[in-house]
């Protein structure tokens, strides 16, 4: 199924690991609290469109990743230095202010991130100098979690869910 989806799409909406409901990904509990591994990967999603960014937030979440959302490269560069590194970066090429190319070419010149997978999800027909790996838009759910799968460990299941292994 290619992205994006919107939150009221059927795979948006599951069963976390405990069998409870789940939107957006997080542990939700009758109280409305929600609960989320610290422990888990860390996602940075970097991507101007407001509903491809929440789709694919919301579908990793699910996933039981961790996801920082930035709107384009210069807010993801500020994220950067005022958080330690992500696990993962899944990183938009057109987009306004600092567009991807630019943002891959400022972590290169800074040596910032080296070790960090960066993949790349655009419409663009190339991979760029600096990404792992990419995924042509539109991206397929199935296609995008097994490169995270791929690219990062398993989550830990959330307070209350029985481990998987």
């Amino acid at each position: 199924m290619p992205l994006p989806l919107s939150t009221d799409d059927p795979h948006i909406v599951g069963r976390n690991r405990g069998g409870q409901e789940s939107r957006g990904g997080s542990n939700v509990t009758e109280r409305g609290e929600t609960h989320m591994s610290d422990s888990a990967p860390l996602v940075l999603l970097i991507e101007d469109e407001a509903d491809i960014r929440d789709a694919l937030s919301t579908l990793l979440e699910m996933e039981g990743y961790r996801v920082e959302q930035c709107v384009h490269g210069e807010d993801a560069w500020a994220w950067l230095h005022a958080n330690p590194p992500p696990s993962l970066v899944l990183l938009d090429l057109m987009m306004p202010v600092l567009d991807g190319q630019s943002f891959l070419l400022r972590l290169a010149q800074a040596r910032m991130l080296e070790g960090v997978p960066i993949v790349v999800l655009s419409g663009s027909p190339f991979k760029p100098d600096g990404a792992v790996a990419y995924l042509r838009k539109p991206v397929s759910v199935s296609q995008l979690l097994e490169m995270v799968g791929r690219l990062l460990p398993s989550p830990e299941p959330g307070p209350g869910e029985p481990h998987t292994s």
